[in-house]
């Protein structure tokens, strides 16, 4: 057990580091991130290799630089809401009559819409460079339904790619995760014409960059990914390690919330329409709302069972199945009805619902004495706190950044460390409980003397080594003369004090190598290791005794018949202890004919 106990701290120790370092990398990662969003007053970037604003501040000029990337939202111009545009060529019609309106608000985000979005930017190619200048456009957003990209110059539309998760990915002409596309741009001006259509909430951020920044880019995401999968990874398996461990249900669910969280978050980065189902453009389109409902079920299931809601919350807890069928009735109201964006939206509803439920309870858990519930109210709050932001930049109440729209993420990360250190305490406190229990298994609770079961776990492994080597080993086994009498005429309580206090003489008058177990009712065995069995006879008499000594200034004077049997070198190594048992049991007998109160060697 103990050697269990230590691999598995060193386990957890190693999995607390890797958290620990997966947070610094965040935090590096966080840091170095490039100043994207900048006023109209100011240039895009501050070097000269970044994007400028021209003179018209209705263009991006391309620098001629191989290290460019901006965020270049602030220099769109937007269809009106109510537009009736259908094709590439009516909404350039409309934007050459001034009927799109320039985003000098610079949003990113403009929540749940069916309306189509068309956006225009007009882009200036470094006129100081012959030839075309090559960059890439980015929507740094995975989920869009529909990117329709137009590169217009001289009213023509020269190019178009259709880049949005309904189209398969090996339609791209830009292998990455997010909708890009490399185009080089002729000397002049060039419009760039977006159609967007999401079901989903529609999020737009557009980065124009060179082939260099990309890279770099989708290096560091793969970095960040890669430690963010790393880390929910090594949880996984960690907690599983537990429950075959422990088998606590908790551990399971736990992992069971971590693996939903995890494909969930796979699925709407991207990740797997990349590298995955890019062919099965409609397993993209449905897998989001599916997984986000494991996601949702799996917090429901792990929060009843991590809080201990049945002993805490009981009232909660005989209510669960309704909470169970409300879940359910859900999916079939998502697949009755059919669509897409009500099935986001109903659950994005859902889940900031349940972000407060799980606060709720576990505020009301921790007021009914559940420690655990100390670390489950702040690694909420955690991933909380981490999912609105995200959730509000998407809708557009906040200002877009990447460290917003990474908010859940982020949060997710720090709330699964903080559960998984939680579990870690509670899997200290069980192992304590399970020690003590034990124990205490293995002690009379009257006597606090080793009782008959320990006999087994104790005696035997000492027994098979002294009889190994030849070693001397002695049995004392003591029966209390006349014990049913006493509890007849002074009761079963002071029968219980007087075999209290004989317990305590014994114990006090043995070695601490000595094992002493109450071996019956009134019965006391000594297992005597490296004794003799003159030794043995001389320490029964002064047991005998004591007792009678002890027990005069009580109720009554008691007595003991003792019986003594020892193991010599001089016996065969096949020996069994249950013979010598046996032995000092016939010598205690002999005791009890002799007239009591005296000792008899077997």
């Amino acid at each position: 057990m103990v050697s269990q106990q230590n691999r598995l701290k060193g386990v957890r120790a190693f999995f607390t580091i890797m958290i620990y370092f997966v947070c610094g990398f965040i935090s590096w990662y966080a840091s170095a991130q490039p100043n994207t969003i900048n006023s109209d007053t100011n240039s895009n970037l501050n070097t000269d290799t970044d994007i400028k604003s021209s003179a018209d501040s209705k263009f991006v000029i391309i620098p001629s630089s191989e290290d460019h990337r901006s965020l270049v939202n602030n220099k769109l111009f937007l269809s009106t809401p109510d537009n009736t545009i259908t094709t590439a060529q009516q909404a350039l019609t409309a934007f050459n009559d001034g009927e799109f309106i320039e985003n000098t608000a610079n949003r990113v985000s403009f929540g749940f819409t069916e309306e189509v979005l068309w956006a225009v930017l007009p882009i200036q190619a470094d006129t100081t460079t012959d030839g075309g200048l090559s960059s890439v456009i980015e929507i740094d957003n995975a989920w869009l339904d529909v990117v329709d990209i137009f590169f217009i110059s001289g009213n023509e539309i020269v190019r178009q790619e259709s880049l949005g998760d309904t189209e398969a990915i090996s339609g791209r002409t830009y292998n990455a995760r997010m909708p890009s596309v490399s185009h080089v741009f002729a000397p002049g001006n060039t419009y760039v014409l977006f159609r967007f259509i999401s079901q989903d909430p529609m999020t737009i951020p557009i980065y124009l960059c060179s082939e260099k920044s990309k890279q770099s880019v989708m290096l560091e995401n793969a970095y960040f990914y890669g430690f963010l999968y790393g880390a929910l990874l090594i949880l996984l398996v960690y907690n599983l390690v537990l429950y075959t461990y422990l088998r606590e249900r908790r551990y399971l669910l736990y992992s069971c919330y971590l693996l939903a969280f995890t494909a969930f978050n796979f699925t709407y980065t991207g990740h797997g329409y990349w590298w995955l189902w890019g062919e099965m453009p409609s397993v993209q389109q449905w897998l989001m709302p599916t997984l986000m409902l494991c996601y949702i079920t799996a917090g429901v299931t792990f929060t009843i069972e991590f809080l201990n809601v049945k002993k805490y919350l009981p009232s909660l807890f005989a209510k669960r199945k309704f909470i169970y069928a409300g879940l359910l009735a859900l999916a079939v109201v998502m697949l009755a009805y059919g669509s897409q964006q009500f099935a986001i939206m109903a659950q994005l509803v859902i889940l900031t619902t349940l972000s407060l439920w799980m606060l709720l309870i576990g505020v009301m858990c921790y007021k009914n004495g559940n420690v655990l519930a100390a670390f489950f109210v702040p690694a909420i709050l955690l991933g909380t706190g981490g999912a609105t932001v995200s959730s509000l930049a998407t809708w557009g109440v906040v200002p877009y950044s990447q460290w917003a729209f990474r908010g859940i993420e982020l949060g997710m990360l720090l709330e699964m460390s903080l559960l998984s250190v939680s579990l870690g305490f509670n899997f200290k406190e069980v192992y304590k409980a399970r020690l003590s229990a034990e124990f205490t298994s293995r002690i009379d609770p009257l006597t606090n003397l080793y009782n008959r079961r320990a006999f087994t776990q104790l005696v035997y492994p000492i027994w098979e080594l002294g009889v190994r080597k030849k070693q001397r080993m002695s049995i004392v086994l003591i029966d209390l003369d006349w014990f049913k009498q006493i509890n007849d005429e002074f009761g079963h309580d002071a029968g219980d004090g007087v075999l209290e206090l004989v317990a305590k003489t014994i114990k006090a008058r043995v070695r601490s190598s000595d094992l002493v177990f109450r071996w019956g009712g009134e019965e006391f065995l000594l297992f005597l290791p490296d004794t003799s069995v003159s030794d043995a006879k001389a320490l029964a008499e002064t047991l005998r005794s004591s007792v009678k000594e002890v027990t005069s200034e009580s109720i009554t004077t008691v007595t003991t018949s003792i019986g003594v049997a020892a193991f010599s070198a001089q016996e065969s190594g096949d020996t069994k202890i249950e013979r010598l048992i046996k032995v000092a049991d016939e010598a205690l007998y002999v005791a009890k004919q002799k007239g009591r109160n005296c000792v008899v060697v077997g």
